[in-house]
């Protein structure tokens, strides 16, 4: 019997400004830069990417063809963060069109999520847990503003405090690798599903709590388990969504 041949392919070298595309989107979808921010400029970001002016040039206009960001130049100018702009409808068909994608990205988040929660508990340190609890009350907040005047801005700043909760038990755990998972995770999840979140429901903040109460009483198994069941019930959300 032959030994299977390696399953080599041809690599391809990655353009820099590709990398800058990607480390921007990833930033800008996880909400670390929310609608109308100012981002940084062409010299700064030049300077904590660690590349060309030429190549933060050509990553830019990538983003502002995708209409992500905003540009206006000559003095007083810069790059200014972009709502996004969905079709529900469309994205609802797609979304039917891709049901196998949408389950994997459930599939993803559970597993690293839980992952990430259950160690949360273990290692977390008092400046994580008051992180987290100002995070909460900002949901709290940002809920009741959302719930009383349903406009895609409010929805916006809740689901960017819910990507940084999220982010921020994934820091507790300590683990960076776990972390950068957490945030694939979530991305790959959002990228097909939060176009269509377009307007918030009365339960949005309902696990949060749980789940750090879990964390701040040191019970891994019980975290892990709320947060197993805080990404089912948006998944069986959605899959009432995509149904109807």
């Amino acid at each position: 019997m032959s030994a299977a041949k390696p399953a080599l392919v041809p690599v391809r070298q990655i353009p820099a400004h590709e990398l800058v595309v990607d480390q921007m989107r990833r930033a800008l979808e996880l909400g670390q830069f929310r609608p109308g921010d100012r981002l940084p400029t062409e010299r700064e970001l030049s300077d904590m990417l660690d590349v060309s002016r030429t190549t933060v040039r050509t990553a830019v206009a990538v983003l502002e063809r995708e209409g992500l960001i905003a540009v206006r130049r000559g003095r007083g100018g810069g790059f200014t963060v972009q709502a996004p702009v969905y079709d529900a409808a469309e994205m609802r068909r797609e979304m039917r069109r891709n049901k196998r994608a949408i389950r994997d990205a459930f599939d993803y988040r559970v597993i690293v999520e839980t992952g990430a929660t259950r160690l949360a508990a273990e290692r977390r340190r008092s400046a994580d847990l008051t992180e987290l609890h100002k995070l909460l009350t900002g949901m709290d907040a940002a809920l009741h503003t959302a719930l009383d005047d349903q406009s895609a801005q409010h929805t916006t700043d809740f689901q960017t405090l819910d990507s940084a909760f999220h982010l921020g038990i994934a820091q507790a755990a300590q683990n960076d690798r776990l972390l950068d998972a957490v945030a694939d995770a979530r991305r790959r999840m959002w990228l097909p599903v939060g176009a269509i979140f377009g307007r918030l429901e009365p339960n949005a903040n309902d696990y949060h709590e749980s789940i750090l109460e879990a964390i701040e009483n040191r019970e891994p198994e019980l975290a892990a388990a709320r947060m197993a069941e805080h990404i089912n019930d948006t998944r069986h959300t959605i899959e009432s969504w995509l149904k109807r």
